[in-house]
């Protein structure tokens, strides 16, 4: 089939595919595609380079967490997320894999705690590196920096005042390897501050 051409709008109930055949065998080979599913918004995939030419406009996610436990998936990449239960959240991130470098999760701290706030890795086996600046915003000049030793911390525990559970923290994990969530965290605690990481 050659060149088509429309003047009025296309439209598909099921997305688009653009395909390559194989001359040989026949077979096709997915180049990319538009998945117009409701529930996700529409999702582009590409398997090859994407070059844009004019201006862009991306808006990230904000998802706020209400349950007492809540499973982040690799597809969030790039979300932030709203601690916004008193009583406490646990947050498992998704297991570390050889390809998953470069994924990017932002916490904030929406609600002061009154139960531990815990981010917890995917696998024992995936640990923090990075820091955690703590501050007591009562008292000038009261700041301490902790710092994951790597060896067997794969959480990130808010249980307690000390440990920064004040609302209006903030905690950014990227995934730097196979291995390592990397923490970048500005928290604020009273008294006499503590490692969030266990």
């Amino acid at each position: 089939m050659g060149t088509t051409t429309f003047t009025g709008a296309v439209r598909s109930e099921n997305g688009f595919i653009d395909v390559t055949k194989n001359t040989t065998t026949g077979a096709y080979t997915t180049n990319s595609t538009y998945n117009n599913d409701a529930t996700i918004g529409g999702n582009v995939t590409i398997a090859g380079t994407l070059a844009v030419t004019g201006a862009t406009t991306g808006i990230k996610s904000v998802v706020t967490i209400t349950d007492a436990t809540y499973a982040v998936t690799a597809a969030q990449s790039g979300t932030t997320f709203i601690l916004s239960r008193a009583a406490g959240i646990v947050v498992t991130l998704p297991e570390l894999t050889a390809a998953a470098s470069g994924e990017q999760y932002t916490f904030i701290v929406g609600t002061t705690f009154t139960g531990a706030g815990q981010i917890n890795t995917g696998a024992t086996a995936d640990l923090y590196s990075g820091f955690a600046i703590l501050s007591d915003p009562a008292t000038a000049g009261d700041t301490n920096t902790f710092i994951p030793d790597q060896s067997n911390d794969d959480t990130i525990d808010l249980g307690a005042v000390e440990q920064g559970w004040l609302s209006g923290g903030q905690i950014t994990l990227t995934a730097q390897s196979a291995t390592r969530w990397h923490c970048a965290a500005f928290l604020l605690g009273d008294a006499t501050l503590a490692t969030p990481f266990e």
